[in-house]
Parts: structure tokens; sequence; C-alpha cells
């Protein structure tokens, strides 16, 4: 560092020139420093911005799975009426013409509680 002194003193043989020369470079590392730690993109928003983007990618593996699940669905209700119609009667509780529908109830829902 004071070789790097000496060789600007040497090179710059007034004073006011090295000074000069000396400030500038001072001011350029702390701008550059003051950016670094309160700028509009400091250290500490560069870390919370790496919170959010985990989080962002543990939500977007969330979604890819359940994109997934739902195009194995899709395949599956493409293969046929037998399929689209059982997710109907599970589902949607489709009963066709002339079907009769019954309920079953358990034996614990019949009886009523008594304290």
């Amino acid at each position: 560092m004071f070789r790097l002194i000496r060789f600007l003193q040497e090179t710059f043989r007034r004073k006011y020139r090295f000074y000069l020369l000396a400030s500038i470079l001072v001011s350029i590392i702390f701008v550059t420093q003051l950016n670094y730690w309160l700028g509009d993109y400091n250290r500490s928003d560069l870390n919370s911005m790496k919170k959010e983007i985990t989080l962002i990618s543990i939500e977007n593996q969330k979604v890819i799975l359940e994109n997934t699940a739902l195009e194995e669905e899709r395949d599956k209700l493409s293969l046929g009426k037998e399929v689209i119609e059982g997710v109907a009667r599970t589902e949607l509780g489709l009963i066709k013409p002339g079907e009769t529908f019954y309920v079953f109830k358990d034996a614990d829902e019949e009886s009523p509680k008594t304290d």
C-alpha cells in the first residue's frame, strides 16, 4: 500500500494532484460500501430475498405434485365411461334411472345417546 502511495507521489509531483486522486479513490470506495450496506439492494435485503426464494421453491414443489396428481386423474378419466361413471357414483352420488338408493346406518347412529 505504501509503495502504491510512493509511486503515485512520484507520478504526480505536485501534491494537490496526489491528494485529489487519493480523495477520489476513497470517495469511490465509500460510495460503493454505502450502497452495499445501506442501498436499495443491500445485504439484509438479499438475505430476506434468499428466504423468500426458498419458501417459493417449496410452494412450487407442492404445486408440481398437485399438477402431476391432476394429470394422472385426467389420464385415468380419459380411459372410458366406466371410470367416469365410477367417479360420478362415489363423489357426486350418481343414481341411474331404475336403480334404488339405500342408505345403511350404523348401530351407533340409530340409538339415541342418553346421559
